[in-house]
């Protein structure tokens, strides 16, 4: 089994998914689609886990908007799109929202990274207060997605130090062109590797083949945490 832990609704992504063996997948919903990654869960429940997007202008509601959708909906999540929302993940008016996700077992996964959308505000992409929040709230499940993204090694810093901070591998090619001196996807996801554990590692996609870790020389246990074992574990699977 492959899992994909960062994937986004659109028509066709279960075929596209499948079309690189990739066998389950985390829905990321946002305002407008954490409905529709429900019901595309209730669907076909094999297939895919919906993540929930909070309103960080209104956090009461959104945690008892939470509390609905773990309940009844089978969210098993929250993603936070600190570039689009322009908060940090450090902000006090989110703690009492990770309260009740750590109470609930709600995975939190944050974007990280600067991306070249016209609509993000870049300052946001940092993500060194995601280590305040897991000092903060130890036994809230945090994922650091793209590994980091351009900031790796503050995530890779903050992974090592923090039993329940993982990193996925989402979109690495992105920030991999991006970089000097230059570095490949599988550079990072071995150094990561060595420096956090390989049971902190998940993969995901957003342009990334399994075949980036199924042909490298990690070693054979490594890749099947990686492509599922990590992250079936997390979903308590």
């Amino acid at each position: 089994m492959i899992v994909n832990f960062h994937e986004h609704p659109y028509d066709g992504v279960g075929e596209d998914n499948a079309s690189l063996g990739i066998d389950r997948m985390v829905l990321l919903g946002d305002r407008d689609t954490n409905d529709l990654v429900c019901e595309m869960a209730a669907r076909e429940p094999d297939r895919y886990v919906p993540f929930y997007r909070a309103d960080v202008n209104d956090i009461p509601k959104s945690c008892e908007e939470l509390r609905h959708y773990v309940a009844s909906r089978g969210v098993r999540g929250v993603k936070f799109q600190p570039l689009f929302q322009k908060i940090m993940p450090n902000d006090p008016r989110l703690y009492p929202f990770y309260e009740v996700c750590q109470e609930l077992r709600a995975i939190v996964l944050f974007h990280a990274g600067v991306v070249a959308f016209p609509a993000h505000y870049v300052r946001f992409g940092n993500p060194v207060c995601v280590d305040d929040v897991a000092w903060d709230f130890p036994d809230l499940r945090i994922c650091i997605a793209h590994l980091g993204g351009n900031y790796s090694y503050e995530a890779l810093v903050i992974c090592s130090n923090h039993p329940n901070v993982y990193m996925d591998t989402a979109y690495l090619h992105f920030f991999c062109d991006r970089s000097l001196p230059k570095v490949e996807p599988i550079e990072l996801i071995q150094r990561a590797v060595r420096f956090c554990g390989p049971e902190k590692i998940l993969f995901a996609s957003e342009g990334v083949h399994p075949s980036l870790i199924a042909d490298s020389r990690l070693d054979t246990d490594t890749k099947e945490l990686i492509l599922s074992g990590n992250a079936l574990r997390l979903l308590g699977e």
